[in-house]
């Protein structure tokens, strides 16, 4: 019923059954967001925990998810009056209907958006299966999703997903996601090093990663896990969408070392000398001096003062199937690398 009638009031009144809205607040950088001329798509999600995560892990709550950043969504109640309204015409008795404000909604509390910064390499390590190569046969589990639709199915922003992905290493190939071993990072790396070195490419200088990532094909290896290692190991500000690559020398110093020493995990204590040998092997020629433990620094273990060994870490889920692999075929550019290194 109206609660003012006399002719400086405001007619208002209670809509006798009242319908259920939720006030959802939106920061001003999502409000720019959405005002802009081609507003993105925006989802909203639930985010439990992964099943990777440690007990006791946050519990799962609501997310609307941007292309770029990801908010949770949290209900606060509030002691205020906060009514829903829309105009309408209300009729008193004989009386001429005339404008009233009506209340179709009562709102005891507000849903608020506040940014989530998680990473998503807990989920991308639960959605992606192990890509091994033992003896130059694929050791792998068919999961038939592209980047796109494993990115689909984790509810953070595609931005958390990409960085988390590059974190991986993890790369598409045959119509399936997949993220690499330990070992089979070691091995890829070995055929990227090699190609570079017998093509004369200088690794943190542009160059054409395409090309390179052709060569590593040659030796039977994914071209997308070459362009992957590529952009995991860029250097700043380098464009790892296009066909040139730049790799950042520091960051191939400490990646090469810390997987060969991961991959070693399981076996005896290794003995340093024989480590940092092996490690100088792996880098271009004129980063060997470059090998030293200062940087793998808290990647390894020393149990006595001349061996090491890796962190443990869990070891990856047995694959399910076997993906078979025709055995590595050299490519010329092998053979010339071999001379390259008999000089």
């Amino acid at each position: 019923m109206p609660t003012q009638q006399n002719e400086r009031g405001v007619p208002f009144a209670l809509a006798h059954d009242f319908q259920h809205f939720r006030l959802l607040e939106l920061p001003p950088d999502l409000v720019q967001l959405l005002e802009a001329p081609n507003p993105p798509q925006l989802s909203i999600k639930s985010l439990p925990p992964p099943a990777s995560d440690t007990p006791g892990a946050q519990p799962a709550y609501a997310v609307l998810c941007t292309p770029s950043k990801t908010f949770q969504i949290r209900q606060v109640q509030t002691s205020n009056s906060v009514f829903v309204t829309q105009p309408t015409l209300h009729a008193h008795g004989n009386h001429i209907p005339s404008p009233t404000t009506c209340a179709i909604a009562a709102c005891t509390a507000t849903l608020e958006l506040h940014p989530v910064d998680l990473s998503a390499v807990a989920y991308l390590q639960d959605a992606l299966p192990v890509y091994d190569i033992i003896a130059g046969e694929v050791d792998a589990t068919h999961n038939a999703k592209s980047k796109a639709a494993v990115f689909s199915d984790i509810p953070l922003s595609n931005r958390q997903c990409e960085q988390a992905w590059t974190e991986l290493v993890a790369f598409e190939s045959s119509a399936c996601s997949y993220r690499p071993s330990v070992d089979t990072l070691r091995q890829v790396w070995s055929s990227i090093n090699a190609a570079a070195l017998a093509e004369g490419m200088k690794l943190d200088s542009q160059f054409l990663g395409y090309d390179l990532a052709e060569l590593v094909r040659e030796e039977g290896y994914p071209a997308s896990l070459a362009q992957a290692i590529f952009a995991h190991l860029a250097a700043a500000g380098q464009d790892t969408s296009g066909q040139w690559s730049c790799l950042d020398r520091k960051k191939v110093v400490s990646f090469v070392g810390r997987t060969l020493l991961q991959a070693k995990q399981g076996s005896a204590a290794y003995p340093v000398a024989d480590f940092v040998d092996e490690w100088k092997d792996s880098l271009p020629e004129a980063w060997r001096g470059d090998a030293d433990l200062k940087a793998i620094d808290g990647a390894y273990d020393s149990p006595t003062t001349t061996t090491i060994v890796a962190h443990a870490n869990p070891a990856p889920a047995t694959p399910e199937s076997v993906v078979p692999k025709a055995t590595a075929a050299k490519g010329k550019w092998h053979e010339r690398f071999a001379k390259t290194r008999n000089k």
